[in-house]
C-alpha cells in the first residue's frame, strides 16, 4: 500500500510555485500542490490573519494510506457548532477545526459528484511529541478535506465553539436542494474543494451539479448569524461563498451549471442567484471584481432572451436556445418537448414565469447599485412581458371549470377522502386525463393566472406542477419591492386565499417532493410582510412557519433578516435570539423600525426569555388582539408578534 504522510501545517504554508486565482470582498484564493497528486486551494482573508482555510484535494493513483500529522501534543474535541477541534496545550500554537470527515468523490470530466462516500478512519495517535491520524483510500476517485487554521489573535475567533445559541442549533432550509442545514459546520455539505454544489444527486441525471441558488441561501443565513450572534466565523464564512461562486463564472460571464445535460448548460435561476450574491458583496464593499463580474454576469443574461409578441422574456436556461439542444435534452433525460409559437415565441422557449420575473429583479437590482442605464430598454420590455402574461384571462369560462375539477386533485388526502364517490370520481379523471394536457390547452388560450387565485408556473411544457405557486408569488412580491407603482396586491391576496381555501400546507407537507413549497411559501410571507404593514399577513406568516417545524423542515434563511433585498446593509437589524430552541423566530426589522414574530409550533406552552438581542420596548400581540404586558409564554401552536417605532414602505 502506497504511503502518503503531510503535515497538516503545510497545508497553510503556500510555496513560491503558487497560483492566486482571485481575490475579493476580502478573501484571497491561492492554489499550490504540496505533493505529486494533491492540490490544496487556500482561502486567506485580509482582515482577519488570525483565520485561513484549506481545501485538499488527493487523487490516487493506487491503493494508499493517508497520514495527517501535526507535531506537539493536541486534544481532540467535538464542537458545538460542528465538527471537531484540534486544540494545542500551548495556548500560543494554533488550533484547527475539522468541521465534516474526509469524503471519498467520484467526479466526471465536468466537475459533477458521481458518487460520494465517507471514509473509515484508520488509525488515530496522540501523544506528547505529536497528533497523528490515517485513512486508509482505494485507488479510484478522490480524497476531499477541509481544515481551518485558528491563530491566537485578539478577534477572539477561538472563543465560544463549546456552546451554542439557540439560533444556532436550528436548521436552515435550502430549497434549491431541497436539504436542510446546520451552520456553521454544515456549510461544508455544499461547499467542496472551494466550489458551491447541491448537497442531493438531483433527479433527473442523480448527480451533484453547481448550484449558485443554495450559494445564496447559505449566503443570507450566515449573513443573518453573523449579527445576529455576532461571532466572526459566520462573516468568514459567508465571504468565503462570495469569492466561491466569483471564482465559478465562465469567461462569457455565466455560470454553468449542467443540471441536466452534458452540454453544461446554464440555467438563469441559478445565474441570477449569483448575481444577487455578487450584488449584496458590492452593496456592502464597492469591491471593483465584484462589478466586473456583474457587468459580464448582465451580458450573459441579456443574450439568453427571447423576442415575443408581447416583450423580451428571459429564458429559463441556455437549453431553450436551439432545438437541437432540446433534442439533446430530450435524449440525455427522457424529457420530451413540443414546439410551439404561443404569443410570438421562439419554439423552445418554455415561457417559465418565476426565471423571468427573477431575472429582471436582478438586473433592476444591478442597475440602482452601479447606475448602469445600457439595459433599460430591455428591462422595460420584459417588465411589459411580464405585466402581459399576468392578465391575460382568456377562455374564463373553460379555466373556471377546469379549476374547479384541478382544485380536488390539490386538497390534502383527509379532504379528499371525505369527498363523494362522484367528485373522487372527477378528482381521477382529472389527475390522469386534464392535468397532463394543460399545455395543450394553455397555447391556445395563454394565461397562467387562474380562476381561484392559483398561479401556474409556465405555458410550454408538458408536466404541471402547481407546486411552484408559492414561488411565483414570491418573485412576483419581490418584482413589486423593485416596481411599487405596479400594484399586485389584488394577485397576491387572490394566491393567498386559495392557498387557504385549498389547505395547500397540508397538501404539501403529504410528499416529500412536494415539502419545499412550505418553506418557498414562508419565504414569499416573509416578503410580504417587509413590503406590507398588515396584522393579517403575520398571522399566515405564523401558519407557514408552524407548518415547516412540524413538518420537520428549517425555516427559509431570509427569516434571520440577512437577505440584502428585503433589508438593505444599511438598514439591518440582529435578530432576536430566544433560549428556547423549540420556539422560531422571524425578524422582520429593519432601520428605526423594530418587529419580531415568535412561533410555538408544539402542543405546549413554551416560555419565551431571551439570551441574545433581546428586543425593548416592543408592543405585543397575538391572534386575540393586543397584549397587555410583555409575554412571557407562547402558547401552544400558537404566535406573539412585537414592534416598536415608526412604520415606513421599505426603499430597496
Amino acid at each position: 500500500m502506497h504511503l502518503v504522510d503531510i503535515a497538516l501545517e503545510s497545508l497553510f504554508a503556500p510555496p513560491d510555485e503558487r497560483t492566486e486565482d482571485g481575490a475579493a470582498f476580502g478573501v484571497r484564493r491561492l492554489r499550490f500542490a504540496p505533493l505529486a497528486g494533491a492540490e490544496v486551494r487556500l482561502d486567506e482573508f485580509t482582515e482577519c490573519t488570525e483565520a485561513r482555510c484549506a481545501f485538499l484535494r488527493l487523487r490516487p493513483v493506487a491503493a494508499t494510506r493517508l497520514q495527517l500529522h501535526l507535531a506537539g501534543e493536541h486534544g481532540l474535541d467535538a464542537s458545538a457548532l460542528g465538527g471537531w477541534l484540534i486544540t494545542p496545550t500551548d495556548a500560543a500554537a494554533p488550533a484547527y477545526w475539522l468541521p465534516t470527515p474526509p469524503q471519498l468523490r467520484r467526479l466526471d470530466a465536468q466537475g459533477h459528484v458521481l458518487e460520494e462516500r465517507a471514509i473509515a478512519l484508520a488509525g488515530l495517535s496522540v501523544s506528547h511529541q505529536a497528533w497523528e491520524v490515517a485513512f486508509e483510500l482505494p485507488g479510484d476517485g478522490c480524497l476531499d478535506m477541509v481544515v481551518w487554521r485558528l491563530d491566537a489573535g485578539p478577534s477572539g475567533l477561538r472563543e465560544g465553539w463549546d456552546a451554542r445559541l439557540a439560533l444556532e442549533s436550528q436548521p436552515y432550509h435550502l430549497w434549491g436542494s431541497k436539504v436542510d442545514v446546520h451552520l456553521p459546520a454544515g456549510l461544508y455539505r455544499f461547499l467542496i474543494h472551494g466550489e458551491i454544489y447541491t448537497d442531493d444527486f438531483v433527479w433527473p441525471r442523480r448527480w451533484k451539479f453547481h448550484s449558485e441558488l443554495d450559494a445564496h441561501g447559505l449566503f443570507n443565513a450566515l449573513t443573518g448569524l453573523a449579527a445576529a450572534t455576532g461571532r466572526h466565523i459566520y462573516d468568514l464564512l459567508r465571504r468565503q461563498i462570495l469569492l466561491s461562486v466569483l471564482l465559478a463564472q465562465s469567461e462569457d460571464g455565466g455560470w454553468r451549471q449542467g443540471e441536466w445535460t452534458d452540454l453544461m448548460e446554464a440555467h438563469l435561476r441559478l445565474h441570477n442567484a449569483a448575481m444577487l450574491i455578487l450584488e449584496a458583496g458590492l452593496e456592502e464593499s464597492g469591491d471593483p471584481a465584484l462589478r466586473d463580474g456583474l457587468a459580464r454576469a448582465t451580458e450573459f443574461l441579456l443574450r439568453h432572451t427571447d423576442r415575443t409578441d408581447i416583450g423580451l422574456w428571459f429564458l429559463h436556461d441556455s437549453l431553450e436556445t436551439s432545438a437541437e439542444n432540446m433534442e439533446i435534452m430530450r435524449e440525455q433525460t427522457r424529457t420530451p418537448w413540443i414546439p410551439s409559437r404561443t404569443l410570438g415565441k421562439s419554439p423552445c422557449n418554455k415561457l417559465i414565469l418565476n426565471t423571468h420575473l427573477d431575472a429582471i429583479v436582478a438586473l433592476e437590482r444591478y442597475r440602482r447599485l452601479t447606475g448602469a442605464e445600457r439595459h433599460a430598454g430591455s428591462v422595460a420590455s420584459a417588465r411589459e412581458a411580464a405585466r402581459t402574461l399576468l392578465r391575460l384571462r382568456p377562455a374564463e369560462r373553460l379555466y373556471r371549470l377546469i379549476y374547479r375539477a384541478i382544485d380536488l386533485t390539490l386538497l390534502p388526502k383527509e379532504r379528499a377522502m371525505r369527498l363523494s364517490w362522484p367528485l373522487r370520481a372527477l378528482k381521477r379523471l382529472t389527475w390522469m386525463y386534464v392535468q397532463p394536457n394543460m399545455h395543450r390547452i394553455k397555447r391556445v388560450w395563454p394565461r397562467l393566472v387562474m380562476p381561484g387565485g392559483l398561479i401556474e408556473r409556465h405555458i410550454a411544457p408538458l408536466h404541471f406542477d402547481l407546486n411552484y405557486h408559492p414561488v411565483n408569488v414570491m418573485d412576483i412580491l419581490r418584482y413589486q419591492r423593485y416596481f411599487p407603482g405596479e400594484d399586485f396586491s389584488d394577485l397576491v391576496d387572490n394566491a393567498i386565499d386559495a392557498a387557504q381555501r385549498l389547505d395547500l400546507l397540508g397538501y404539501w407537507a403529504e410528499s416529500k417532493q412536494r415539502r419545499f413549497a412550505i418553506v418557498v411559501w414562508t419565504e414569499a410571507l416573509y416578503h410580504l410582510c417587509t413590503l406590507k404593514n398588515d396584522t393579517r399577513y403575520r398571522g399566515h406568516l405564523a401558519a407557514a412557519m408552524i407548518c415547516a417545524a412540524k413538518t420537520g423542515l428549517g425555516l427559509p434563511p431570509a427569516l434571520l433578516g440577512g437577505d440584502a433585498e428585503a433589508t438593505p446593509t444599511a438598514r439591518r437589524r440582529p435578530c432576536p435570539c430566544p433560549q428556547d430552541a423549540r420556539l422560531r423566530v422571524a425578524n422582520l426589522a429593519r432601520g428605526t423600525w423594530s418587529e419580531v414574530l415568535v412561533v410555538n409550533p408544539h402542543d405546549h406552552d413554551l416560555e419565551l426569555a431571551w439570551e441574545r438581542e433581546a428586543p425593548q420596548d416592543l408592543t405585543w400581540q397575538g391572534p386575540a388582539g393586543t397584549l397587555p404586558t410583555p409575554p412571557t409564554t407562547v402558547p401552544a401552536g400558537g404566535w406573539v408578534l412585537g414592534r416598536a417605532g415608526v412604520w415606513s414602505e421599505p426603499v430597496s
